[in-house]
């Protein structure tokens, strides 16, 4: 990169941070209409930690990811990591929630074909209850991320290093997972994760691509270049609006949503948050903005992905409800019990499966699943597959 470009794009980075600051400052003081927030943090006694659950409950014990192999589903390989057990009464299994490694800006390249430990974004090795409460992020894994966010438009973390489609890969085969839906997340300036997405992608048939783009300045250029990243195979598009810096109800994203209603593009969108963010990014992904371009456009599709994440989990699940016609449900990190409480509440038909790795292991999340619908057996294969290729009008094999 020339010294002009450096300067460029140290100026066009500067400009991004100096004006998330603003936006901050005016979350916090009311400049800006935005929801208060209170997040239960895990009490610090493991007792407490295991909650309310019957002395026989088979996965009271389960504290760490290494014992999951106590649950019939999973074992160990001779490595003891671990694996799907042989003969698992598990159907097959479409991801539509995962993610390859982030390098942004000026930081260096990651080897997609490369393989190595995976250095997941939270540590479930740390006693916890790991079915039935949600813990993470920690305090101190919310400090971490936040860094190496900071910093990655400059340096790629050598975590993120690990977040190869390789990987994803050989993980996949542990757990049987047939396809996996990568998606993209871009940021305002000098993002290069939807080009990485699309890269890691032709490496499988088994990685299924979403498009990304960021809706800044929503323009006619912006429409034909989203047309060109969609194909017959997958017509779905990632939006975060708080990696991406953008409400749903902002004016460029209510352009690019009005772009996917008539074009027939699913939009699969962050929703919610965990407590631990700024407080602009808490305001951006408030779940009640979501109102405006589900209003506004009614044949407008969306799967709304964590379902409000640790801090909204009952305030997005309203918000699907009002438009359930148009909104499925994805449940990743959310813990048993409200995973139950989604198959109570919401049509079974509408909701998908997701892991978002690598922040989860796909152990994890697929434990979680299996448990919550130990008395709801014959919902899995639509939740694990058939839902989402439905709605995404997919042929696989």
């Amino acid at each position: 990169m020339s010294t002009i470009r450096r300067r460029q794009f140290l100026k066009a980075a500067g400009g991004v941070i100096a004006g998330a600051a603003l936006v901050e400052v005016g979350a916090r003081t009311g400049i800006r209409p935005f929801k208060g927030f209170s997040v239960k943090k895990p009490p610090p006694d493991i007792n407490e930690l295991l909650g309310d659950l019957p002395e026989n409950a088979r996965d009271r014990a389960i504290l760490r990811m290494s014992e999951l192999d106590r649950l019939p589903w999973f074992d160990k390989d001779a490595d003891g990591a671990l694996k799907l057990a042989d003969g698992a009464d598990v159907p097959p299994i479409l991801d539509c929630h995962t993610h390859v490694g982030w390098s942004q800006g000026m930081g260096a390249d990651i080897d997609m074909s490369a393989r190595s430990p995976v250095q997941y974004f939270f540590d479930h090795e740390v006693p916890q209850n790991l079915l039935h409460v949600q813990m993470h992020p920690s305090a101190a894994e919310a400090e971490v991320l936040s860094r190496e966010t900071l910093w990655t438009p400059l340096r790629t973390p050598e975590r993120n290093k690990t977040h190869t489609a390789a990987n994803m890969l050989a993980e996949m085969e542990r757990f049987k997972h047939g396809h996996s839906v990568l998606l993209p997340v871009e940021i305002p300036v000098r993002s290069r994760h939807n080009e990485q997405t699309q890269r890691a992608a032709r490496l499988d048939a088994r990685l299924v691509p979403f498009a990304g783009i960021h809706p800044w300045r929503w323009s006619d250029d912006k429409e034909s270049r989203l047309a060109a990243m969609l194909d017959n195979k997958v017509r779905g598009l990632k939006f975060h609006p708080v990696f991406q810096f953008m409400a749903p109800d902002a004016p460029d994203a209510m352009r690019m949503f009005g772009w996917c209603a008539e074009n027939d593009v699913v939009v699969l969108t962050h929703t919610g948050f965990t407590g631990s963010e700024p407080a602009f990014m808490r305001a951006l992904s408030e779940p009640e903005r979501f109102h405006a371009p589900l209003r506004a456009f009614p044949t407008l599709k969306m799967i709304f992905a964590h379902t409000g994440s640790r801090a909204r989990f009952p305030e997005t699940l309203a918000v699907a409800k009002e438009h359930r016609d148009q909104v499925w449900l994805e449940f990743t990190g959310q813990p048993v019990p409200n995973i139950k409480q989604l198959l109570d509440e919401y049509p079974a038909e509408k909701l998908v499966y997701g892991s978002d790795w690598p922040y989860y292991p796909l152990s994890v999340s697929l434990a979680r699943f299996m448990v919550a619908t130990a008395e709801h057996e014959q919902l899995r294969p639509a939740i694990l597959r058939d839902n989402f290729t439905q709605l995404m009008n997919m042929k696989i094999a």
